[in-house]
């Protein structure tokens, strides 16, 4: 599947530094989620480990259910990549970054992944020599541009699909909240004049509730003495 592959830097990182690094947390849905980074200056470390446009990240230890999760670079800022991460260095000319990308987050890759990972305590693990011997299924370069050029069209419904459903439900959440503040606030219906207003029940209500506690209070009183 591929020319080659690359563990990322095992060196510790910073809360602040020249270069962000990049680390499994940061690999979500296929892409890079870059609010939550840690840094390095370590100019050995940037030449060795830094990223190119294209490159492809491959989460070699994770959970079970999340080892395996892979994202394209695309060059938003200058990286690395760290020990958890594998970099996959395929040939540009026969194998398309982004299409290989989308393989490596498919079903199939996934269930592969599961068959062959090592099982840890909470932890699994694929390494470099188990990711090179994944199935790819291989096509022309032609072909897996316009692979990637569909599939990317359809994810983008979903993308947005989501996003939609999201606010509904943000929305559904809200109203919720707003029929309740009505409700206890007795502005949820029409009210009737002749009502007693809420603000009178809850006083009688509470005032009831004292009376009887004191009254426990002393049948427990006579009953010791």
């Amino acid at each position: 599947m591929t020319c080659g592959v690359e563990y990322g830097t095992g060196a510790k990182s910073s809360q602040a530094g020249e270069v962000s690094v990049l680390r499994m947390g940061n690999i979500q849905n296929g892409k890079f989620d870059w609010s939550d980074l840690v840094y390095t200056s370590d100019r050995e470390e940037i030449l060795k480990y830094a990223l190119t446009e294209g490159d492809v990240l491959f989460n070699r230890t994770n959970s079970p259910e999340l080892v395996g999760k892979t994202a394209i670079y695309r060059g938003e800022h200058p990286a690395l990549f760290a020990g958890y991460l594998i970099r996959v260095n395929q040939l540009p000319a026969i194998v398309d970054s982004q299409y290989l990308n989308l393989f490596l987050n498919s079903h199939v890759a996934r269930k592969h992944g599961n068959r062959v990972k090592t099982d840890g305590v909470n932890q699994s693990n694929i390494n470099g020599e188990k990711l090179s011997n994944y199935p790819f299924p291989y096509c022309s370069l032609p072909e897996q541009i316009e692979i990637v050029k569909l599939l990317e069209e359809k994810l983008s419904l979903v993308d947005q699909m989501e996003q939609e459903i999201g606010f509904e439900i943000r929305k559904a959440e809200s109203l919720r909240q707003s029929i309740l503040k009505k409700a206890f606030a007795g502005r949820l219906v029409a009210q009737d004049s002749n009502d007693e207003p809420a603000r009178l029940l809850l006083e009688r209500i509470n005032t009831g509730k004292a009376r009887r506690e004191n009254g426990k209070t002393k049948l427990r009183k006579r009953n010791v003495a």
